[in-house]
């Protein structure tokens, strides 16, 4: 055992040696907090139309402006197109020859698309209330409690799942340098079994992994209030769950490669995908249909829902108990292809 503990404090030394790795393990993870925060640490509502109508149309009938996702501006149909054209405005509104014409830019396309089926719905409206013909029904709004996020308390959770990714990844490089160097091979010849330096090496990693929980959350809450409203210990237990399946994959990955260039390459073509499809930084929803299967089968995808869900209470989009079982067969499965592929030298 207590050669156990000299290659763990002998391994946390070369770490905290490192500031490169420092950097990338601590420093780079709350750099995104700020990054984010700042952008939209204030945003409360993500999604408003802003809509141009042209005071020059050769007619006119009542908006619902009292919707809270419509933000309405009123001006000559030359001088609106002008502030679309320069992303002032997300659709403009111009009555013309009895058709309603709403003007959109390609990236604006589906906010025009959802203003067209509002104003249908008040053009129906109007038109039954001139003959005189009253709906049997009404549609009645009825709110439910519910607790209101901004965009930061969502990017928090995912910040802090990319961080436990990018230490399980990209920690398993210190092995192949080992490795690499044949340092492996000596110490395989010394009177002590060679796994005390694997799993040193892991226990470090983990004690890591518990220190970027805590600075993340801690700059997430200082500097942009955001609140901490879940449990210690199930957070905890997410967060190692986390660091093992990608500490497990990274290990796994690197079991192909001779060298650390091919190693990060290996790790980097894993990280990539994971980091912009797996919704940690936007909802799922966003990506494209076509390729939603790929955001369903990413580890990261679960670990980010279930730390939002834990941390901040935010409802989860695949349930705690999917997000356990899919890390866990990942886990598993990485666990399994580690020990069958993994190579001391």
């Amino acid at each position: 055992m207590r050669v156990f503990f000299r290659f763990l404090g002998a391994h946390f030394k070369n770490t905290i040696r490192d500031r490169m790795a420092l950097f990338w393990f601590l420093a780079f993870p709350v750099l995104f907090v700020f990054l984010f925060g700042l952008i939209f640490g204030d945003a409360k509502d993500s999604w408003n139309v802003r809509v141009g109508v042209a005071v020059d149309s050769s007619a006119s009938f009542s908006l619902p402006e009292d919707a809270k996702s419509l933000i309405f501006f009123k001006g000559l149909k030359v001088e609106e197109l002008d502030a679309l054209r320069k992303g002032q405005r997300d659709v403009v509104l111009s009555l013309e020859g009895g058709n309603c014409v709403l003007f959109t830019t390609p990236q604006s396309v589906e906010k025009g698309r959802i203003l067209a089926k509002i104003i249908e719905n008040s053009l129906l409206r109007e038109e039954l209330k001139k003959r005189g013909v009253s709906l049997s029904w009404k549609i009645v709004v009825q709110p439910i409690a519910s607790p209101r996020f901004r965009q930061i308390d969502y990017f928090l959770p995912g910040v802090l799942a990319m961080a436990l990714m990018q230490l399980g990844l990209f920690g398993s490089l210190d092995f192949v340098e080992l490795r690499e160097k044949k340092v492996t091979r000596y110490l395989g010849a010394m009177p002590l079994r060679r796994e005390i330096i694997l799993w040193s090496e892991i226990t470090m990693r983990v004690g890591i992994a518990l220190v970027q929980t805590i600075v993340i959350l801690f700059s997430g809450w200082v500097v942009f209030r955001v609140p901490f409203s879940g449990a210690v210990f199930p957070l905890l237990s997410w967060v190692l769950l986390g660091s093992a399946t990608f500490v497990s994959l990274g290990y796994f990955l690197t079991s192909f490669a001779k060298t650390v260039e091919s190693a990060s390459g290996l790790i980097q073509m894993m990280q990539f995908p994971m980091m912009f499809l797996s919704g940690i930084f936007f909802p799922p929803e966003i990506v494209p249909q076509s390729i939603q299967f790929v955001t369903r089968a990413l580890p990261l995808s679960y670990l980010g829902d279930a730390l939002r869900n834990v941390a901040l209470n935010i409802p989860s989009q695949f349930g705690r108990t999917t997000d356990f079982l899919v890390l866990l067969l990942w886990l598993f499965g990485s666990l399994l292809l580690a020990w069958r592929f993994f190579r001391w030298e």
